[in-house]
């Protein structure tokens, strides 16, 4: 079975009108396209679904980070009764990443296995229950891994600055608001993934294609970038007392991987 080059034509357009921050070549999706012919069967309803699989097996670190952040949360949904052991989750969300989105080693992205039947929610519904069921089997977790980002169920600030936090959250977090919003979308793909996902650098450098040390580099250079339009945005609009600006640049510097966490898992 074939399907017609238009009707290819449309889904890719149709996924890029869903996913506008999702840049895909053409030619990779019409190849993944193709290959899911059968299934798929140009259905105009799964279009936007085999658009951000094929970009997320593409490594297009945008489609990643839409992908995490529309499902990854639904993880404990998802694993019913098994999602009240914290670590399991963990592990499970941890396993999404490795093996679905970045593959094992020597193994393709699992997710090369969606077929555009069904929605890729139901996939990765499917895949996680499979995946938290053999690990329940095992009873051998390994947690050593998981960078759980769990500082952004913690407090803002230390008690010690407490006082600057009455005084200046709301400035601070609207300038944080404001530079994630004006960065670099590559950057912000990259920030999110690392710090509200979980991300490890060495996962992150696998999916980059590139070396870890790299990779921690261009997140230092992304965090940096992201820090200065901070600086910038309190100082253009916050009512700030000259006293205690250093002080509050000392602070943001401080809280900047915290904020990231809960600033950047908002939708985008």
């Amino acid at each position: 079975m074939s399907v017609d080059p238009s009707s290819i034509e449309r889904a890719y357009e149709l996924g890029r009108q869903a996913y506008p921050g999702v840049d895909l070549p053409r030619e990779p999706f019409v190849r993944f396209a193709q290959a899911r012919a059968q299934t798929w069967g140009g259905s105009a309803e799964r279009a936007a679904d085999l658009y951000l699989a094929c970009a997320c097996v593409e490594r297009v670190p945008v489609a990643v980070a839409e992908f995490l952040g529309r499902f990854g949360d639904r993880i404990p949904v998802y694993l019913g009764r098994l999602a009240r052991d914290p670590d399991l989750v963990a592990e499970v969300r941890q396993i999404v990443v490795t093996r679905c989105i970045v593959g094992d080693t020597g193994s393709p992205p699992a997710l090369n296995t969606y077929s555009g039947t069904g929605s890729l929610e139901g996939w990765l519904r499917a895949t996680a229950v499979r995946e938290a069921l053999a690990l329940n089997r095992r009873a051998s977790r390994n947690t050593g891994e998981v960078e759980a980002a769990l500082e952004a169920r913690t407090p803002w600030a230390d008690h010690e600055i407490s006082l600057f936090k009455q005084m200046y959250r709301e400035p601070v977090s609207r300038a944080f608001a404001a530079a994630c919003a004006q960065i670099d979308p590559n950057d912000r793909a990259l920030l999110r993934l690392h710090y509200v996902e979980g991300v490890t650098t060495a996962n992150l450098a696998t999916m980059y294609g590139i070396s870890r040390a790299t990779l921690i580099r261009r997140v230092a250079s992304a965090r940096e970038s992201l820090l200065e339009r901070v600086k910038s945005a309190l100082k253009d609009s916050a009512r700030i007392a000259d006293r205690d600006f250093d002080s509050i640049l000392r602070l943001v510097q401080s809280q900047i991987d915290l904020r990231l966490s809960r600033v950047l898992a908002g939708p985008g």
